[in-house]
């Protein structure tokens, strides 16, 4: 450092954290901040719970797990209905992978009952397999 000067003109300015021109704190934005994750959080999560019970679903009707119809139309009300400020490329971004991610749980909720209904198919061919060589 040259001779004379200070470190403090190398420090970034620090944030005000006194009450805003709209009459709020930085720590109450930020509370309100915190307090909508936690909704999105559990909100995310229903979206989740009930993406599980359509691979139900979707497996009882011998359907695939992927749906573009259904995903276009989730993108395109999404995309009606929002008020911005998010534009609507970073909205249909967030929502393309939401949907991603609940799909990708899907899958595998499926591949799991799979898995088990094909445990369970080949049980009772077993059984019967047996009950046959037993005389039944």
């Amino acid at each position: 450092m040259e001779k004379g000067r200070t470190a403090s003109r190398f420090l970034k300015p620090t944030m005000k954290t006194e009450t805003s021109v709209s009459g709020r704190s930085l720590a109450e934005w930020r509370q309100e901040i915190d307090s909508l994750d936690s909704e999105l959080l559990r909100l995310l999560n229903r979206r989740a719970e009930i993406a599980c019970e359509l691979a139900a679903i979707k497996i009882a009707a011998g359907l695939p797990a992927y749906d573009g119809q259904r995903e276009r139309q989730v993108l395109d009300r999404a995309r009606s209905q929002n008020p911005g400020p998010l534009p609507a490329e970073s909205l249909t971004a967030i929502f393309r992978r939401i949907i991603l991610e609940t799909r990708r749980l899907g899958t595998t909720i499926m591949r799991q009952q799979g898995t088990t209904i094909m445990r369970q198919q080949e049980e009772r061919m077993n059984i019967r397999k047996r009950e046959n060589s037993n005389g039944h």
